[in-house]
């Protein structure tokens, strides 16, 4: 499958080339490859000075992760010939097998990761949230999971319709149940892990006014997504507040 790591990227110049780009680096993953999604031309002369100007710059002059993340699955679906697009967050320091560094090369993994994708019918694959082997097996599930924004895929099949999202955060997990939908099935690879910093300095966060700006629309969002996807979601309470989780007792036959 032809296909492009595709990583936006929001205030966060100097730590992009320590972390996201580094580990592809590390990965011997081509530049070719690599395609970065930016705000505007003077976050593109940032990014310029501290990465690099050899990689694949895109301006999509969007606000907000929400209007992002549809411009990205627009351009994407509509505006492309490839065949499967890797979503990548900007500040993946790596990704891990079962909790060990990768014994193989990271272009052969996603190449395998959209095959065995393809082969199950379904077009959205992802990886654990985190990388405590505790949490892991190594196994392929195609069961209602949570597919994480930091590190997934799509394959960009053009007879369906392009999925969007309507809110800016817990866009993931709507992403997640929208492919479910379709599909009544993705794809986890279990015994993959990701190695990243969660709520962060820049990126959503940032592009929300801050992290308590964040949590706050957390709650209110939780309680939509419970209106609109019911028994798909189940509500966590943490001590801030309501949280959503993906309901991985909802299988493709309760969707009928």
């Amino acid at each position: 499958m032809n296909y492009e790591i595709s990583i936006i990227s929001y205030k966060r110049h100097k730590e992009l080339p320590l972390k996201s780009l580094k580990f592809l680096k590390e990965n011997n993953v081509p530049i070719s490859l690599i395609r970065i999604f930016l705000q505007d031309e003077e976050e593109l002369e940032l990014y310029k000075e501290t990465c690099g100007e050899e990689y694949n710059y895109h301006i999509h002059h969007q606000k907000g992760i929400l209007a992002t993340r549809n411009y990205q699955q627009d351009y994407y679906h509509n505006h492309t010939n490839l065949e499967h697009v890797v979503m990548m967050d900007d500040d993946v320091k790596s990704i891990t097998k079962l909790g060990k560094p990768l014994d193989v090369s990271l272009t052969k993994i996603l190449e395998y990761f959209a095959t065995e994708t393809v082969k199950r019918g379904a077009h959205l694959w992802g990886i654990n949230a985190l990388k405590n082997p505790y949490f892991m097996k190594d196994r392929i599930s195609t069961n209602f999971k949570y597919c994480i924004g930091a590190f997934k895929g799509v394959i960009l099949d053009r007879k369906h319709d392009v999925i969007f999202c309507d809110i800016d955060v817990y866009e993931d997990i709507q992403f997640t149940c929208e492919f479910f939908i379709q599909d009544g099935a993705v794809v986890r690879f279990d015994a993959y892990g990701i190695d990243t910093e969660y709520f962060s300095k820049g990126g959503i966060c940032e592009s929300l006014g801050g992290k308590q700006i964040r949590l706050e629309k957390m709650l209110e969002h939780s309680v939509y997504m419970m209106d609109r996807y019911g028994d798909m979601v189940k509500k966590v309470n943490k001590p801030w507040g309501t949280d959503i989780k993906i309901n991985w007792r909802f299988t493709k036959e309760d969707l009928n």
